[in-house]
């Protein structure tokens, strides 16, 4: 009889899970294609004025970041990443089911209604089906963000980072996208432009949903951002007692395996939350987590709210984000897609788009390490915001002067009024600031990332980050408020408004123009806090008292040496128990 190694079993179930679980991943860039067009199809389909498409598209944007850190809470702290992720596959098939259903010809017979893609073929019944779709598909995909990476490293463990997962992983999804720029250029009509990408995402999910007995469930272990709501409660349980002035007086955890993080002399309203109350012993105190924090625990909540005015710029990267999926998409609409007699679909800027998004923050680190070495990580991540910023300003230029160019071209064909005929411009003019605005996306993201990850567990990293993704959810959508501010400005003394039923009445160059002086005032700004938060920084570790610990041991004999030092500490600890490591 053939016995087979149980490691092996196990090595292949491990592979198995790995190309059923990504199937999820491969399919939602159609998904991804697809939902882009929204713009289009509202512009075109519903003749929805400019600024209200583009309301419309926003807060489908917005809802695709802003519930992450609350879908995160929920599978570490609730249910787990597989049933969390499971209910945002099923989110999104039923999502982008209504969406094909949505459109004028699949449900005509059944309400009544004309199968043109034309407002009057559109129906209540219809409208509501749209919003639905739209509202699933963004918690769908807000929820597969946050919990899908983590259940690809419960299933393979340490193999979820070997060269061969990771090439056969990017080689797949290079496939796909070949696949859904050059697919998606011989698809006209709209309920095959969504119903495609409708069927493959259930032929994908039922493909995850076969494998779901070999998968490994691991049950949710709490969520780190407990901690910081902990630290909150009981600092305002305690508003009314005085700190004491010796520092050493507040509650700590006395463990000898556990780094000890420096106590810092800002924000000290929090260190409330370890004051050992007089009238009750320190067991007793400790019962109710609520009412006693560590200093350790005070340090993560403080490190977490210092760092939230650098977050607070991922608002920009909404902006800028929002304008790929709705006024860059109408010019793009608007303008020739041809070489030669070969039509181009608007799907490659997204292409390129994305691919800048990945390209250019590796090229940027690679030239960094080149020139500055080991001695630019620290202030790398800032300097890469600074750097985000400087590229959404020469984006938002650059889409300004082609717009301006696009509406020169308009003008001198007498193409301003309402027609469908392209503009004698080929659209390739749109290239620098797709690449640019992939740039800008990308640089932010990086950053960020590289920011969290050098001082928190990848746990305590990701929360962190689903907080910019918040911050960038809510850029999108103040993208509606902003557009608005500008057309009422801009009808100031008995003028239109830079915002008009279509583009080609719009002036929407200068538009751009006021979000570049927003994002040159942004990065003066963000310089300023920057260099304040540093000098603050380097002050409050010059008088910081960092505790050391050494352990020796003489044959079975375990000696412990505390050092005490005050000053700055340049070297970078490492990561223990979600605490950030303050280096």
């Amino acid at each position: 009889m053939l016995v087979i190694p149980s490691h092996s079993l196990d090595a292949n179930m491990r592979f198995l899970n790995f190309f059923v679980a990504v199937a999820i991943s491969w399919v939602t860039v159609p998904v991804h294609y697809a939902l882009w067009m929204l713009m289009v199809y509202l512009t075109d389909v519903w003749k929805l004025k400019l600024t209200d498409a583009a309301a419309i598209v926003n807060v489908f944007l917005g809802l695709q970041a802003i519930p992450q850190s609350v879908i995160l809470f929920s599978a570490h702290g609730l249910f787990g990443n597989y049933p969390v992720l499971l209910g945002s596959i099923f989110a999104c098939c039923v999502g982008m089911g209504f969406l094909t259903m949505s459109t004028p010809p699949v449900l005509a017979k059944a309400t009544g209604t004309c199968s043109a893609y034309q407002p009057e073929c559109i129906g209540e019944g219809q409208r509501i089906l749209f919003y639905i779709a739209l509202a699933l598909s963004a918690l769908g995909a807000a929820g597969q963000a946050v919990s899908f990476p983590s259940f690809l490293v419960e299933q393979l463990g340490e193999n979820a980072n070997r060269p061969c997962i990771w090439f056969l992983q990017c080689f797949a999804v290079i496939l796909f996208k070949a696949a859904a720029v050059l697919g998606f250029s011989y698809i006209s009509p709209w309920s095959l432009w969504f119903g495609v990408p409708a069927i493959c995402y259930t032929v994908a999910a039922f493909i995850f949903l076969s494998g779901s007995c070999t998968y490994k469930y691991v049950k949710p272990e709490g969520s780190p951002i407990t901690t910081l709501f902990r630290v909150l409660a009981a600092s305002i349980s305690k508003l009314f007692y005085q700190l004491p002035t010796d520092a050493s007086q507040l509650y700590n955890v006395s463990d000898r395996n556990r780094q000890y993080v420096p106590h810092t002399n800002g924000l000290r309203c929090l260190d409330k939350a370890a004051i050992i109350l007089p009238d009750q012993t320190l067991e007793q105190q400790l019962r109710n987590r609520w009412r006693l924090c560590s200093i350790a625990e005070i340090e993560v909540t403080k490190f977490a709210i210092r760092t939230f005015p650098m977050s607070v710029t991922f608002i920009l990267g909404g902006v800028m984000t929002s304008l790929s999926y709705t006024y860059f998409l109408e010019q793009a609409k608007t303008m020739n897609n041809k070489v030669g007699h070969l039509r181009i679909p608007l799907a490659v800027f997204l292409w390129f788009q994305l691919e800048a998004r990945e390209q250019f923050p590796k090229l940027y680190h690679i030239l960094v390490n080149w020139r500055w070495g080991s001695e630019a990580k620290p202030s790398a991540p800032r300097v890469g915001v600074a750097v985000s910023i400087i590229l959404g300003v020469l984006c938002t230029i650059t889409a300004a002067k082609v717009e301006s160019r696009r509406l020169a071209v308009v003008k001198s064909y007498g193409l301003a009024g309402e027609t469908d005929e392209k503009i004698p411009m080929t659209v390739f003019w749109l290239l620098p600031q797709y690449l640019l605005l992939g740039a800008v996306e990308g640089m932010f993201a990086k950053s960020f990332n590289s920011y969290y990850s050098g001082y928190f567990e990848p746990i305590s990293a990701s929360y962190m980050l689903s907080g910019c993704n918040l911050m960038q959810g809510l850029g999108c959508m103040s993208n509606i408020l902003l557009v608005y501010i500008v057309s009422k400005v801009s009808q100031r003394g008995n003028k239109l408004s830079w915002f008009q039923d279509t583009l080609n009445k719009s002036r929407v160059d200068k538009y751009y123009w006021s979000l570049s002086w927003l994002l040159a005032i942004a990065f003066v700004l963000f310089v300023v806090i920057s260099l304040w938060y540093a000098y603050r920084r380097s002050k409050e570790e010059a008088r910081t008292v960092y505790i050391e610990q050494s352990v020796t041991r003489i044959g079975t004999e375990t000696i412990y040496e505390m050092t005490y030092r005050v000053g700055n500490r340049r070297n970078n600890g490492t990561i223990i128990d979600m605490f950030p490591s303050f280096g």
